[in-house]
């Protein structure tokens, strides 16, 4: 959820439960008040009576004062006064009807008589109705201004931040394009955007220090690498080197040959993890495993392999990324296929729009299966391999967010790839 958003609806709960209680305040303070007004009548009412009775020693002749409505009963004895809210029932509406009536008593020549005082709560029943319409349409018409208005406010306020925050989204350290960020007058955008550049600069200064000493160790290796490779080839192709020697000599030449793919594949991890490939295009996967298949049929056949592909009829699948990665991650998952199979065994490839699967019959891991994917981590003890190829293939996938996966199934190593 965006912080704009977050923050209007933060500020929405919290308006509408801050009118919810003033509402419900002013309610029971507008039901005290218009109570006691009623309370205050009815009490006139009776001073207005009493007054009379002194004056004249009889009861009123009209049954009304002012609003109220009065009723005489005889009475034995004086009765003490009672205020009280009672329901009455009214022919004309046809229900009962809220009222508030004051009974008290007073002495004429005729006697006591019991007088009660009504007053009908429709009315301010119908007034509070109608205030609380007026102030809950009005409310909600200054709840939705003041919501628009702070949600206006608050998208220009946030607008340079988000505008950063895209440059920061679109920014890549390996071009040389500068990171152009908003101007504003905000103090903290000011300062976030100053401690942005020269993190970049950092950032880009320690880039290009750590990709040229890559490429410089990397050429300043293989150049040693290969000078010793083509003198050790001279001295096994010697007919003077005593045996024992010569074996010597073939396991040193083995090792050099082991640490130049090792630089070579550290070079390449460190090419794919500084996303110095970018150039990118629509790489059919059909038409490179076909060709990959092409490329590996002598050590297919050497192994004497089943190879079953599943490949989609038609069309190819299509994958926008870089052709070179493209090439290396099928180099490397088929070739691994084939490099810890066993002699007659079984490869299988299912490839469709969503992914690509390859499975092999081997040996079980000597490795936890969740290790499989780390750096110098290798299933078998085979010397041919330096623990580097299948770290390349999650670095690759990892670039694209393609999803990798092990499993172990029926005796076979299955790797899939999700697009």
């Amino acid at each position: 959820m965006k912080l704009l958003t977050k923050t209007g609806l933060y500020y929405l709960c919290i308006t509408l439960i801050l009118f919810a209680a003033s509402g419900l305040l002013f309610y029971f303070s507008l039901r005290n008040i218009i109570n006691e007004n009623i309370s205050e009548n009815l009490s006139g009412t009776k001073e207005q009576v009493q007054q009379y009775v002194q004056q004249f020693n009889r009861l009123p002749t009209s049954s009304t004062i002012g609003s109220d409505v009065l009723f005489f009963t005889p009475a034995s004895q004086p009765v003490k006064d009672e205020m009280k809210d009672t329901f009455l029932y009214n022919s004309y509406e046809e229900e009962s009807l809220p009222y508030r009536q004051l009974v008290f008593s007073v002495q004429t020549n005729e006697g006591i008589s019991k007088v009660t005082a009504r007053k009908p709560l429709m009315e301010s029943d119908d007034l509070i109705e109608s205030i609380f319409t007026s102030l809950g349409i009005l409310a909600g018409t200054l709840l939705a201004m003041l919501f628009i208005l702070n949600w206006w406010l608050s998208k220009n306020l946030w607008k340079p931040f988000y505008k950063t925050l895209d440059g920061l989204r679109k920014f890549d350290i390996g071009k040389k394009e500068p990171l152009n960020l908003s101007t504003t007058s905000t103090s903290e955008f000011i300062i976030l955007n100053e401690e942005i550049q020269k993190m970049i600069k950092k950032i880009r200064n320690d880039y290009q220090n750590l990709k040229e000493f890559t490429e410089n160790a990397s050429h300043e290796i293989q150049t040693p690498l290969a000078i010793i490779r083509s003198k050790l080839e001279l001295m096994i192709q010697s007919e003077n080197i005593p045996q024992e020697q010569m074996k010597m000599i073939q396991d040193v030449y083995e090792s050099t040959n082991r640490l130049s793919k090792l630089n070579q594949s550290l070079l390449l991890l460190a090419k794919i993890e500084n996303r110095q490939f970018h150039e990118t295009q629509n790489v059919d996967f059909k038409n490179l495993i076909e060709k990959k298949l092409e490329q590996f049929e002598d050590m297919i056949a050497f192994k004497n392999i089943l190879l079953s592909p599943a490949l989609p009829k038609g069309e190819g699948v299509a994958l926008k990324m870089n052709a070179q990665l493209a090439d290396i991650l099928l180099s490397n998952i088929i070739g691994n296929a084939i490099r810890h199979n066993i002699n007659g065994g079984k490869i299988i490839i299912e490839l469709t729009n969503k992914s690509l699967t390859v499975s092999n019959s081997g040996n079980l891991l000597e490795i936890p299966s969740e290790k499989l994917f780390e750096r110098f981590q290798k299933g078998t003890s085979s010397s041919e391999s330096v623990g580097l190829g299948l770290s390349i293939v999650k670095q690759i996938c990892d670039s694209y967010n393609f999803r990798i996966n092990y499993t172990h199934e029926n005796s076979f190593h299955i790797i899939s790839i999700s697009f």
